[in-house]
Formats: C-alpha cells, structure tokens, sequence
C-alpha cells in the first residue's frame, strides 16, 4: 500500500512583520483564561504549528516571507483565534439584518 498524504488547502504568505504579529497575538491568546480552556489551547496549538511547519522562502527580489498552509479547520481556527482578539469598534450598523435582507432578495431572483 503506497504512503498517502495531505497537503493543507488553504495557503497564505507573510512578510517577516506580519508573521511576527501573528504568532504574537497566538502567544497571548495561549495565556488568556477563559472558562473555556480550548481556546487557549487552540492558540497553543497554532502556534507551534506555525513555529514548526511555516517554511521561509526568498523571492526573486531577495525579499524573505514565509508560506503558511492550514487545513479548513486550522483556518477556522485561526480565524476566531483572531475575531475574539479584535476589538469591536463603535460599529452602530447591524450587518445580521443586511445579511438577511440579502438573502431574501436573493431568494425573489
């Protein structure tokens, strides 16, 4: 039986600067305690991940970045590993019921 793998699907590249602020907001995610301590692991996790597996490449401008890859559900992940260190702005629009009027008229086409 031949050895099958599986390249993550979702691919992004970073800069040096932007790969540092990532890995630093999953550092203090990784110390935040919640109730729910799958979040501070989860952050734990994608970080190691990222120290581990992200492989730094040059390109042709002599430019260092670094190729990231996840899987859909370490996109996620990182995703809400995000949102929840975002801090809400004083946002008075509510984009739920744009969303659904969207949708409806979606529906009518």
């Amino acid at each position: 039986m031949s050895w099958q793998t599986r390249d993550p699907s979702v691919k992004i590249s970073l800069d040096k600067e932007l790969f540092n602020i990532l890995v630093g907001i999953l550092d203090i995610n990784s110390q935040i305690k919640l109730d729910d301590e799958s979040f501070s692991n989860t952050a734990n996790k994608l970080k190691d991940k990222l120290l581990t597996y992200s492989v730094p490449r040059i390109n042709d401008n002599g430019e260092e970045y670094i190729d990231i890859r996840f899987f859909p559900n370490e996109a996620s992940d990182m995703i809400w590993q995000l949102m929840i260190r975002n801090e809400p702005s004083n946002n008075d629009e509510d984009y739920y019921s744009i969303l659904i009027n969207n949708r409806e008229q979606r529906k009518k086409q």
